[in-house]
């Protein structure tokens, strides 16, 4: 009898957690890439990547003062390339891309959200869960990410640092905490619908009294690194304006769904070919100018949240706002990265303090030949990723420095992430 009962409520344990599990994964299936428009995209590539070595050989070249030996596109022939780069993602993302009817709907929510009718832009993903489907649209000036499968919006960024005033250093909000929180709330239900925010663990962070975070983690769930989910947004106590939306509940996965993965009951999900972190302070980070001169916060960043990772720690520095007309920088730091075949998008992890400055991250890519530079209003994120470029061939390096032309920000290093386009996606 004891035998019985025990393996009847074995069965009632799998029953009742399979009921709970199956509506998780009950989600609009994510139509696959048919091998022969895989085949069609490898194609594209090989053609790009074979102009590119001919202009290397051939065009308008000037070498690499970082290392003194590689050529780097200049002129003509950096223009060139560029601009097949951007015709070979174009047909490539035309290729890939769904159905415009399938997109339909997912258009009809941004535009009701935004005011302002969305242009697809292409398949993505972000770092909390590389192998996710997602879509990039543009509206207006904002980029919404959008998970496929459940039709929810991910993330929310402005498309550059125009888009927003720049916050004065002497400026003091005009909005309180519980009036921010009050906004936020509104907002996610603006975006997300009913979402069981109390049923959540509210951590609250601001930099500088400016910009306040309010972030509801999901300890029940689990993002690919281990990290718990959540859905944060950034909003500023100048304005009450909201400056940037990130919703990662979608593309997380529950404990049990965990379980049933480990037993061999549900498949795990494909990682990416290529996805790396690269850490300050690691095997593939060195200081370029004046890194004696940097700071460190300790038991904060990305390594010290996942804790996989290390150092548990990241660098910022004051911005420099006596340099020449030219920007040249005073520090400069370098993450080296793996060269993969595969093209690439990077991200940098934006930490929740000493990080208020506009930063610009410079990504070498073509296996140094070119450069493409982003920057991002480091005040507006707190513990999040941030996508910088791509997808682009064989990134080698992306560096940062502390030049903002305007004392009294804060520039941090902290860590950055490439994904592959083979499965970003």
């Amino acid at each position: 009898m004891k035998r019985i009962s025990r393996k009847i409520g074995l069965s009632i344990f799998l029953i009742s957690m399979i009921m709970f599990v199956i509506p998780v994964n009950a989600q609009s299936p994510v139509p696959p890439i048919p091998p022969e428009v895989e085949a069609e995209k490898d194609r594209l590539l090989a053609e790009y990547q074979k102009a590119l070595e001919f202009e290397i050989e051939n065009g308008q070249t000037i070498i690499s003062p970082e290392d003194g030996k590689t050529k780097m596109l200049t002129g003509e022939s950096k223009e060139k390339i560029d601009l097949l780069w951007q015709e070979t993602v174009k047909n490539i993302e035309a290729l890939i891309a769904r159905p415009a009817s399938a997109r339909e709907s997912i258009e009809t929510i941004i535009e009701e959200i935004d005011g302002n009718q969305p242009v697809y832009l292409e398949r993505f993903t972000l770092p909390y869960n590389p192998s996710a489907a997602l879509e990039r649209y543009q509206a207006g000036n904002f980029f919404y990410t959008i998970d496929i499968a459940t039709s929810q919006i991910v993330d929310i960024s402005p498309v550059d640092i125009y888009v927003f005033p720049k916050h004065n250093l002497n400026e003091k909000g005009m909005y309180s905490e519980s009036e921010l929180e009050t906004l936020t709330r509104e907002y996610i239900k603006k975006v997300a619908g009913e979402v069981e925010l109390d049923t959540l663990t509210l951590v609250l962070a601001n930099k500088e009294g400016r910009i306040y975070f309010f972030r509801w983690e999901d300890s029940s769930g689990t993002l690919e690194d281990g990290t718990a989910p959540f859905i944060q947004v950034s909003i500023s106590s100048i304005d009450g304006q909201v400056r940037h939306y990130v919703n990662n509940l979608p593309i997380a996965i529950t404990r049990s769904q965990t379980f049933f993965q480990e037993i061999g009951l549900f498949p795990k999900e494909v990682s990416a070919a290529f996805t790396e972190v690269y850490a300050n302070g690691g095997s593939f980070w060195g200081w370029l100018n004046n890194g004696g001169s940097a700071d460190t916060t300790s038991n904060a960043g990305y390594c010290y949240i996942a804790g996989w990772c290390s150092p548990k720690n990241f660098y910022w520095s004051w911005t420099d706002a006596t340099t020449s007309p030219q920007n040249e920088p005073y520090i400069r730091g370098r993450w080296n990265t793996n060269v993969t075949t595969e093209s690439t998008r990077s991200y940098a992890f934006i930490p929740s303090t000493n990080a208020t400055a506009y930063a610009n991250y410079t990504t070498t890519i073509n296996n140094g030949a070119s450069t493409v530079d982003k920057v991002i209003d480091q005040e507006i994120y707190s513990n999040v990723w941030v996508f910088l470029v791509g997808y682009y061939s064989q990134v080698t390096r992306v560096s940062l420095d502390n030049n903002d032309d305007i004392a009294g920000y804060k520039v941090a290093w902290d860590e950055v992430m490439l994904c592959s386009l083979g499965t970003c996606p």
